[in-house]
């Protein structure tokens, strides 16, 4: 079980996205505190697809997070929850330009994982850069 919240926890890294990046110019600020305004609030993940096959437990895992997961993201902190999943971490938005942002998202040990996606109406379109969970993915603005 423990291994699974481990996954679980992973899984809720590479499967999110970003917040407000430091800038070395108030020009660099701007599109990334308009992407950190754009990120805000609560999320659901719709769909992820690992770039390799997940072994059964974590697939499972990973099933029942499809239109289950929430995610929260808030000033530079994000929570997830679903079935079996609890998971809080911080997130940063390293670069933004219109609808595109790239970051990292970091879990409670500080581990950080990539992420770039990009805004299309009510969704976030994510890949995730780093194993084990590389692959692309959909949030949806939670109702």
């Amino acid at each position: 079980m423990a291994a699974l919240r481990m996954g679980s926890t992973m899984l809720v890294m590479s499967l999110v996205a970003m917040a407000c990046g430091s800038g070395t110019s108030s020009q660099a600020q701007a599109p990334t505190s308009a992407a950190q305004q754009r990120l805000q609030g609560n999320w659901q993940l719709l769909q992820f697809r690992p770039n390799l096959q997940l072994e059964a437990p974590l697939q499972g895992l990973l099933d029942a997070q499809l239109q289950a997961l929430t995610i929260t993201f808030d000033a530079g902190a994000f929570s997830a929850t679903g079935p079996g999943v609890d998971a809080v971490g911080r997130y940063e938005i390293t670069s933004a330009s219109g609808d595109s942002l790239g970051g990292r998202l970091y879990d409670r040990a500080g581990a950080g994982y990539g992420i770039t996606g990009q805004f299309v109406g009510t969704q976030f379109r994510f890949t995730s850069t780093d194993s084990p969970w590389a692959g692309s993915g959909i949030l949806e603005r939670a109702r």
